[in-house]
């Protein structure tokens, strides 16, 4: 008989986005947040605006409470910086691929 696998929110996090399902994604990172008492990581969390941009007409609630977190999280973060990511946001539900540009600075 098999048991119930390990616990990986993440992952379950990461399967409910690629399905598209906003719902169960913010349901899990909600639970890893209280359960671990702290959110789940800034280059997660931007994985749901492509989602949201999709599939509900909140997307801008939910680019400004990202880019809020990102500027309250990040080391130094530059106005230029800001600007780029703020303009990437903007582009975003037109432009999917400006995802990448914001995740490669995250990663600067």
């Amino acid at each position: 008989m098999m048991g119930v696998g390990p616990h990986r929110p993440i992952k379950d996090i990461e399967r409910a986005l690629s399905d598209g399902d906003l719902l169960l994604a913010g349901a899990i990172a909600r639970d890893f947040a209280r359960e671990r008492r702290h959110p789940i990581p800034l280059e997660l969390a931007v994985r749901f605006l492509p989602v949201a941009a999709r599939n509900h007409t909140a997307y801008d609630a939910y680019a400004c409470r990202w880019l809020s977190r990102w500027l309250r999280e990040a080391r130094g973060p530059s106005i230029d910086a800001a600007a780029e990511i703020a303009g990437c946001l903007a582009e975003l539900p037109a432009e999917p691929l400006r995802l990448g540009v914001i995740l490669a600075l995250l990663r600067t």
